[in-house]
């Protein structure tokens, strides 16, 4: 995933819990995300990803 939601660090989780194994972002977005990616298990980003497709718009 390449662009602007790869480096966003609350939609990162999002992707990762999609499968998305590959974020591609500025290097100034590195080190949030990787703060936000850091406090989450797998099977959280995992969680997360199946609460947002199981909400209504």
């Amino acid at each position: 995933m390449c662009g602007e939601a790869a480096g966003d660090p609350l939609l990162a989780p999002l992707l990762v819990g999609l499968g998305v194994t590959s974020l591609s972002m500025a290097p100034v977005c590195v080190p949030a995300v990787r703060e936000a990616l850091a406090g989450l298990t797998l099977a959280e980003c995992r969680e997360r990803a199946h609460t947002a497709l199981d909400t209504d718009p």
